[in-house]
């Protein structure tokens, strides 16, 4: 069994060498050779793997890695005045890659195809900061049971056989289980689909995918079933590049930074859909309290798609049957004449009615359930308050109780309850008016006021045409988060702390601005540990959208060390 073992990674590697020594790899420019002459040509290799990247049936490279690195392109020229050119290198196999990357002396040498950040790849080449979360998850024939225990999975396993794709880290998955079973039988494929359908072929068959890849799978119709057992979360996906580059102060604040960020959930979005990418982005994440929710989510979409298919197959069938009986209508009907030629046409417009109405009303339950999906989405994210502010508060009126300062505490605590009174009034609304949501601002402001001990200023304002027009209720909440903890309360250089809050009507729009001083800060705030306050922004602002009338648009730009963030709500906002 060693001997077989070493066989087989011996001729893994001469197998990889053969294939990098067959990569035409033209010469590349180094970091510092960009800097000096202002244009820089790198080159990247790639895999077709849909919907990362990929060619269209026009022969054209695009998918989400295509675009990110043409992204990063734009940015040097953006921010560095560098003219980038990207040399895309089909690399003909995914195995191909990484041994190319890896041998490589080449300073502007990069590869992408949905990699997966090890501690092992590590140390023969170098990461990009990760662009989204990675996990794989255990695929089985839907012929084997639903596992609940990984241990019944175990007792199955030596009659299994697994399936993957060689250097990949779902073949580190499946030889991991092969630890269970030394006996259990692995077949190599040439990439993720082909791994699903041998899956979809063979009884008792398993592997692991990613679970961007099942999606996309169950999406084109492959049948096979997902495991709620035995996932495996690594750091994430990245671009990969040499060690012998010196690259990586643009890659690092090009990835790290919010414009790629924003890129890329726009990216998975548009190759993914919107529902999907939500979906995925949550369940792939390391919070295991909103991974149960997205688990049923995408459990949910499963079973949509699956039910989806088995109507298909069914109308399929139907068509088919239809079809035949037209047949024998058409051979009776040289018999029959035109009396039964004539019945055959009015049952033909009767069916062809009956179908369209009931499509009818189909798409109207549709629509209308879309809709109270998408307020039922707002009204939860408009809910959530941070834990942090709740435990600080209370900290706060345990220290004034603690000092023996009654008036402090009774003060805070009036406070406090005006604050809960005003958000649980509003929290079920979708819209409230703009005065209402000031007097919100300015209460939950003078509790942080009076927590830090007046350590800034602020002021909030409304405009004489602003305060009956309708805004999400705490909209700005995620913003005044950041200018607090990561601005006016970090920057111990900062002399006057000022935050500025005014609403105005201007061009049928209700303009949202806040400006504050201070520069950013170097670490994050514990308040804003567990979720980044501007990502629960953009993806409560995403969900307002879908349903708006016209879109809710944000800006922000920094000058004079002065920081302001512009929120244009349409007036109004939904159709009804």
């Amino acid at each position: 069994m060693n001997l077989k073992i070493v066989l087989w990674v011996m001729l893994a590697s001469m197998l990889c060498t053969s294939a990098q020594a067959d990569l035409p790899i033209p010469k590349t420019s180094s970091w510092q050779e960009a800097l000096q002459n202002r244009q820089a040509t790198i080159s990247i290799l790639w895999y077709d793997i849909e919907p990362f990247i990929y060619r269209t049936n026009k022969n054209e490279v695009i998918g989400v890695e295509y675009e990110l690195m043409e992204g990063f392109a734009v940015y040097l020229k953006h921010n560095y005045g560098i003219t980038l050119t990207n040399n895309w290198i089909d690399a003909g196999s995914f195995e191909a890659i990484y041994p190319a990357i890896k041998n490589s002396s080449e300073k502007g040498l990069f590869g992408v195809s949905f990699y997966s950040i090890t501690e092992e790849r590590k140390k023969e080449i170098k990461f990009s900061p990760p662009y989204m979360p990675d996990l794989n998850v255990l695929i089985t024939n839907n012929s084997m049971p639903a596992y609940t225990d990984k241990n019944l999975f175990f007792q199955d396993l030596p009659k299994l056989q697994g399936f993957t794709m060689k250097a990949t880290t779902m073949e580190d998955d499946v030889l991991a289980l092969r630890k269970e079973y030394e006996q259990l039988l692995v077949t190599d494929q040439k990439d993720d689909y082909e791994v699903l359908k041998q899956i979809e072929t063979y009884k008792n068959a398993f592997g692991y995918v990613p679970v961007s890849i099942y999606v996309v799978a169950l999406q084109r119709g492959i049948k096979i079933q997902r495991q709620r057992i035995l996932a495996t979360r690594r750091q994430g996906f990245a671009a990969i590049y040499t060690k012998a580059s010196d690259w990586d102060a643009p890659v690092n604040e090009y990835f790290e930074s919010y414009a790629c960020k924003m890129l890329v959930a726009r990216l998975i979005k548009k190759y993914l859909g919107t529902e999907m990418a939500d979906i995925i982005m949550e369940v792939s994440g390391s919070d295991s309290i909103q991974g149960k929710v997205s688990d049923i989510e995408l459990l949910t979409k499963e079973r949509e798609l699956v039910t989806q298919r088995l109507i298909d197959t069914a109308i399929d069938g139907e068509r088919s049957k239809t079809q035949r009986n037209l047949l024998v209508l058409a051979a009776l009907s040289a018999l029959l004449f035109g009396v039964l030629m004539f019945s055959r046409y009015s049952t033909k417009n009767r069916l062809n009615k009956l179908l369209v109405e009931k499509n009818k009303v189909i798409a109207a339950q549709k629509t209308a359930m879309q809709q109270l999906n998408e307020q039922l989405k707002i009204k939860i994210l408009q809910s959530k308050l941070n834990p942090h502010f709740l435990f600080n508060s209370l900290n706060a009126i345990q220290y004034h109780i603690t000092e023996n300062d009654r008036k402090g505490a009774l003060n805070y605590i009036s406070g406090f309850a005006r604050f809960l009174r005003q958000f649980i009034k509003t929290s079920d609304e979708v819209l409230i008016p703009t005065r209402e949501d000031a007097l919100l601002v300015n209460s939950y402001l003078d509790l942080e006021q009076k927590r830090f001990s007046n350590a800034f200023k602020y002021t909030v304002t409304v405009g004489e045409e602003a305060g009956e027009a309708e805004v999400p209720p705490m909209l700005i909440h995620s913003i005044l988060e950041q200018a607090l903890y990561a601005n006016l309360l970090a920057d111990k250089e900062l002399e006057k702390p000022m935050l500025e809050v005014s609403y105005l009507i201007y061009n049928s729009e209700l303009v949202i601005t806040i400006r504050y001083n201070g520069k950013k800060a170097t670490t994050q705030s514990k308040e804003l540990e567990d979720k980044n306050s501007l990502e629960l922004l953009q993806v409560r602002i995403d969900t307002i959208n879908r349903a708006a009338k016209k879109p809710i648009r944000v800006s922000m730009f920094t000058k004079d060390d002065i920081n302001s963030f512009i929120l244009k709500v349409p007036q109004p906002l939904f159709k009804s």
